[in-house]
């Protein structure tokens, strides 16, 4: 009995020095911590060549690694704030009607180093839009669903620990628009928008 305990004492030493050694490397580690924010977007936009103020919402969940970098993954919402003219409107004898559009989606977001006071990030919303005419009471179309991608970039500004600053530049892009004096370019655009962040980062 006496010459089974010495054994059974060294593969008990053995064995979790081993399972040590070869633990798994993962993709995400014990450094993971988690969060949440929500946003308030204010901006301006092209919409068929002429200027638009612009204002949306974000949601996201934060998911920030040991090394400072996150990702953010959320939906987003934006709309016009002001009426445009349809511009490619060819119909004698009618004004053209009165235009707005919002567009929204899923929205996903790297940021570099987000701990630090100022860094940056990369984002694309994929989502949907709509387009609408205003006083076109003539028309028996009047609105239409499009699909809308939007990349950009982001500068962040840590203020507190609970609220950022942000800053940022996309190009928004449209497809499948079909309605009278509206096109796919029409509803494309460069976008430059502030963002107010309220949440854990």
């Amino acid at each position: 009995m006496k010459a089974l305990i010495l054994p059974l004492l060294i593969t008990c030493l053995i064995i979790p020095a081993m399972a040590k050694a070869q633990e798994a490397q993962t993709l995400f580690d014990g450094g993971v911590s988690h969060g949440g924010y929500g946003s308030l977007v204010f901006g301006v936009t092209s919409v068929n060549g002429q200027a638009a103020y612009l204002r949306g919402t974000r949601g996201a969940w934060v998911i920030r690694f040991g090394d400072g970098n996150a990702i953010h993954l959320g939906l987003a919402g934006y709309r016009t704030e002001s009426d445009f003219d349809a511009v490619n409107w060819r119909r004698q004898g009618h004004s053209a009607p009165e235009m707005r559009t919002n567009y929204g989606g899923f929205e996903v977001e790297y940021v570099n180093r987000s701990l630090k006071l100022v860094h940056f990030g990369a984002q694309t919303l994929v989502g949907a839009g709509t387009v609408r005419y205003r006083k076109a009471r003539d028309l028996d179309k009047r609105s239409d669903d499009y699909f809308v991608i939007q990349p950009g970039a982001n500068i962040h500004l840590n203020i507190t620990n609970w609220f950022r600053l942000s800053g940022g530049v996309f190009y928004r892009y449209a497809a499948n628009v079909n309605l009278e004096g509206t096109s796919d370019s029409d509803l494309s655009g460069l976008s430059a928008m502030v963002g107010l962040r309220f949440g854990k980062f």
